[in-house]
């Protein structure tokens, strides 16, 4: 096949570019700089020059080949009108192919229970275009409409968890919400980009979560991204969350477990994030690159036994974009609404 990726230069894109180029796809991606060029030609991809705002680049590369991927996104004000512009678009210089979009974990209901596709609700506030930003592709006439809800994603070192772990370092603290019980699906970068790779070459439509099977409680988490950034652990309240962060807080205080079920029946399964041990254990495996350098275990500093307070967070209870992880942290960080950091 031969597909066009936007964002093949992020996180999610440059992934997806590469695990199509090794199943021997062709891919031409995204890129609004001589940086990204380069990182999409590392991918083994072809770099074309434009980004979400060239709608004549856009609507030309996703008419010339089999299918699109669209990983990219802006991170401004008109987030929205962007996003419906540069997709229609694409959809409109297409006859037939598939094209692929990416939203996020809260366009499904909070449930500590793993939720399927179906059981979907409008997210409010600053993530509501997603609505139709997922109706958009499904509703596209001649084209094979996907779209694809990730959770919390992570791996190689990179990523929304890199950041919670950078925030966590500058703030000398990782901290999560009241009791830590929510709990948030999750999935490896590799094992994302193998589930797009899969639906464009199956003959599957709708709506696909990716996601492990095992939520995690974000206790746990928090508790792996305090070892990872050589911190101690704390809870704050909502409150004290919304008061630092606004109403982005709230989002890592929901439920946001995914059934990929759907998926796991097209033959995927999370292969990298088994291998890792999760999420959890990618944050303390110092090959995955998010460890600060000389982090003992449980997030103490080598010799100095006083970096962990109020014991051991990873026994609480149960737990659980968009890319909500911007905020919790410990300081103020932009929100970013959904994983796609970069507007190529």
């Amino acid at each position: 096949m031969d597909i066009f990726i936007t964002g093949a230069s992020g996180y999610i894109g440059s992934a997806v570019a590469r695990a199509l180029v090794a199943r021997g796809h062709r891919v031409r991606g995204l890129a609004r700089s001589d940086a990204a060029d380069a990182r999409v030609r590392a991918c083994g991809a072809e770099p074309v020059r434009g980004d979400l705002y060239r709608l004549d680049v856009l609507a030309r590369e996703a008419a010339a080949g089999d299918g699109v991927v669209h990983t990219a996104a802006t991170m401004g004000e008109d987030r929205a009108a962007t996003d419906a512009a540069a997709v229609t678009a694409m959809l409109s210089a297409m006859s037939g192919g598939v094209f692929v979009t990416t939203t996020g974990a809260p366009r499904a209901r909070s449930s500590r229970v793993p939720v399927p596709e179906d059981d979907a609700v409008n997210p409010g506030g600053p993530l509501e275009w997603l609505v139709a930003a997922e109706s958009r592709v499904l509703g596209a006439r001649g084209v094979r409409g996907l779209v694809v809800r990730p959770p919390m994603v992570y791996g190689d070192g990179a990523g929304p968890v890199a950041r919670l772990v950078e925030g966590a370092r500058a703030a000398g603290v990782a901290r999560y919400i009241d009791d830590g019980a929510n709990r948030w699906s999750t999935v490896h970068v590799r094992d994302l980009a193998v589930a797009y790779a899969m639906l464009l070459e199956s003959d599957a439509t709708g709506v696909f979560h990716a996601a492990e099977a095992s939520p995690e409680p974000m206790a746990a988490l928090f508790a792996a991204i305090g070892d990872a950034a050589g911190v101690p652990v704390r809870s704050w309240s909502l409150a004290e969350a919304r008061a630092a962060h606004g109403h982005m807080a709230g989002f890592l205080a929901m439920d946001a477990a995914l059934d990929a079920a759907r998926l796991r029946g097209l033959g995927w399964s999370p292969r990298a994030g088994e291998a890792v041990g999760g999420i959890c254990g990618a944050l303390r495996d110092p090959a995955e690159g998010y460890r600060a350098p000389g982090t003992g275990p449980r997030g103490r500093r080598a010799g100095d036994p006083t970096q962990v307070e109020g014991g051991d967070p990873t026994q609480v209870g149960d737990r659980g974009h968009g890319d909500p992880t911007q905020v919790g942290a410990g300081r103020a960080i932009r929100p970013r609404l959904r994983q796609r950091p970069d507007p190529g």
